[in-house]
């Protein structure tokens, strides 16, 4: 007979096993990328698990042959200037889909937007960036990603905004506040998880993007990390050192930081759909 302690201790390292078989299996790369970045060349293809010593002469190569700190720059601008320019209108469009009835669903329209692949609009863009001389610039280039993401970002703050009561708003009109008085001062200090957790979606997206930079940047000096990273791949053989780190230079900022606020991040988005904090 089985008694209910050691029940209880099979059900734990059952589940134990369940979560780190996942976890195992999403962490191996990464792991492996980290480990590649600081092997010696002769062991990058050896069949040891860990490399025999480890090296900084991937990362000092990196930085001292290629514009990668440049390129760093490049991408944290123009992943600023994308996220600021599409939560500042995603959050007015938001609002308005909120409060205000409108004769047709705007929710389905960019819903159906947003199904659209992004090198479809890549071209159209380009087109219309090159009249008016805003290919190869940093807010061309937002511009670009904050097209693609605005559909998104104002589907979830609307879904955010819903569930804000509305009698918040109308208890600050009829104290002589206005809509957008009402909109800075009520609405938005309890929107701001919802604000936040959008952002970062934005951010990620315009710091990863690869279609929109490789088509409306044409100046080397304003190549983002994604261009820089596709350098390195280019020619006869691949410098797996280099791109390795790169590869990590690019990944912990973010991975850090979505390991800091992941609580947030999802609370935010629970709250946009369920309405529950």
């Amino acid at each position: 007979m089985i008694t209910a302690e050691t029940r209880k201790r099979i059900q734990i390292v059952g589940t134990i096993a369940t979560l780190l078989l996942p976890t195992t299996f999403v962490a191996f790369p990464y792991l492996w990328m980290a480990l590649s970045s600081f092997s010696p060349d002769k062991d990058l293809f050896s069949d040891r698990i860990l490399p025999a010593s480890l090296t900084l002469a991937h990362y000092r190569e990196l930085f001292e042959r290629t514009n990668f700190a440049e390129q760093f720059l490049n991408s944290v601008i123009v992943a600023v200037i994308a996220t600021a320019i599409c939560l500042t209108i995603s959050t007015l469009a938001g609002y308005s889909l909120s409060r205000f009835r409108h004769r047709w669903s705007f929710e389905r329209v960019m819903l159906i937007i947003y199904t659209i692949p992004p090198v479809l609009l890549v071209i159209p863009i380009l087109l219309v960036f090159s009249r008016i001389r805003l290919t190869s610039t940093y807010v061309g280039l937002a511009l670009g990603h904050s097209t693609f993401m605005l559909p998104f970002a104002t589907l979830i703050l609307s879904a955010y905004f819903n569930n804000i009561p509305t009698t918040l708003d109308e208890a600050a009109l009829v104290d002589g506040t206005g809509r957008l008085g009402a909109l800075l001062r009520i609405v938005l200090p309890l929107a701001l998880p919802g604000i936040a957790a959008t952002g970062i979606v934005i951010f990620a997206f315009s710091w990863n993007d690869y279609v929109f930079a490789f088509t409306l940047i044409a100046v080397k000096k304003m190549q983002t990390l994604p261009l820089g990273v596709q350098e390195l791949a280019e020619g006869q053989t691949l410098q797996w050192g280099m791109l390795m780190s790169s590869a990590v230079l690019i990944t912990a900022p973010m991975l850090l930081f979505f390991l800091l606020i992941q609580r947030k991040l999802l609370a935010g988005f629970i709250f946009a759909v369920t309405g529950e904090k």
